[in-house]
């Protein structure tokens, strides 16, 4: 019986990869996968599947910390998250600890013995949103570290998007490492690809990330002739967007187009990429460590912002359950 359940997850899990393999829905799919395999694994009495569960749960317990380490990082640092010009209310990080605080206060009504005679059952909602939200995070932790992996081995078209310039003009360590990574991965081409450099002008940008972006290329030995500019995009969806527009007017619809920027970045371009019909990889340009939890927390708030509808509706859906059942049983 264990090992059907984990076959058939296992199963499940490669069905939704291959339907939509660089995509959040899959990443979730995976996640929830994994945690009901090591649940199951947990009540068998077989030495591999003993094994099985005490390795998965040391794993949640890592990703559950770096999830905690991400969430005190945004209430108490958000400086380090945000992007210039950006910056979260007061309002928001206020309301966001008293979320942590009721939820705290949840799991120790829950262990005080009286529960039930409690006003912390009609909080339930909160718990159960909270570990939604803890799935997400899983999953895109995965998804991250998928795009990592998978990564491209051939391109006809190389896509690198934009990071922000520096004192207006000047290419700063994570476009830098975007363009590098592109220029190392074109030279190892048979064929000379096309180089696409994606970015506008920000109100703080004295010329479009486009024009710096092809500039170091050239400087870096790459012909001014194989790199195209695009120049208006503003957020990754309009990289993506405006730079097929471009690439598709290419020999071949621009053949074999893959996506290069940050590591921790890769899988959310990938993912838009994949909700707009288009079925191209990506190849990962690493950040230093140091630079990794906020750049990480930053990516998973932008994910989050994805879907706010689908968010806002699994929240009123929950307090509606929660409210609902509490009537019924009273």
């Amino acid at each position: 019986m264990v090992l059907s359940t984990i076959v058939f997850l296992i199963c499940l899990t490669a069905l939704f990869t291959f339907w939509q393999p660089r995509g959040l829905t899959s990443a979730v799919v995976t996640t929830v996968s994994c945690a009901l395999i090591i649940i199951v694994a947990s009540f068998s009495k077989h030495l591999w599947a003993q094994v099985l569960a005490h390795v998965g749960w040391v794993l949640i317990a890592l990703v559950g910390g770096l999830g905690i380490f991400t969430l005190l990082l945004i209430l108490n640092a958000p400086h380090l998250v945000v992007r210039k010009q950006e910056r979260l209310t007061y309002g928001l990080i206020a309301g966001v600890w008293l979320w942590v605080i009721l939820a705290v206060g949840w799991v120790y009504g829950l262990n005080s013995g009286h529960f039930g005679t409690s006003f912390w059952p009609w909080l339930t909602f909160i718990p159960a949103f909270s570990t939604y939200l803890g799935i997400l995070f899983a999953a895109s932790l995965f998804g991250a570290l998928r795009a990592d992996w998978w990564r491209a081995k051939r391109a006809d078209t190389l896509l690198v998007l934009g990071a922000g310039l520096q004192h207006g003009d000047q290419i700063g360590r994570v476009l830098g490492s975007r363009l590098d990574t592109a220029l190392a991965f074109a030279q190892r081409q048979i064929k000379k690809p096309t180089i696409i450099v994606s970015g506008g002008q920000g109100p703080d940008e004295t010329c479009p990330e486009s024009t710096a972006m092809a500039a170091y290329l050239v400087a870096h030995g790459w012909d001014a002739k194989d790199i195209i500019e695009e120049n208006q995009a503003t957020n990754t969806l309009f990289n993506i967007l405006y730079s097929q527009r471009l690439w598709s007017q290419l020999p071949d619809g621009g053949g074999k187009v893959i996506i290069v920027t940050s590591n921790y970045h890769l899988f959310r371009a990938e993912h838009l990429a994949s909700e707009l019909g288009l079925r191209i990889g990506g190849y990962p340009a690493h950040v230093r460590w140091s630079y990794l939890p906020g750049a990480w927390a930053r990516e998973f708030l932008a994910i989050i912002m994805l879907h706010p509808r689908l968010h806002r509706g699994v929240l009123i859906g929950f307090l509606t359950a929660n409210v609902l059942w509490l009537l019924l049983i009273s």
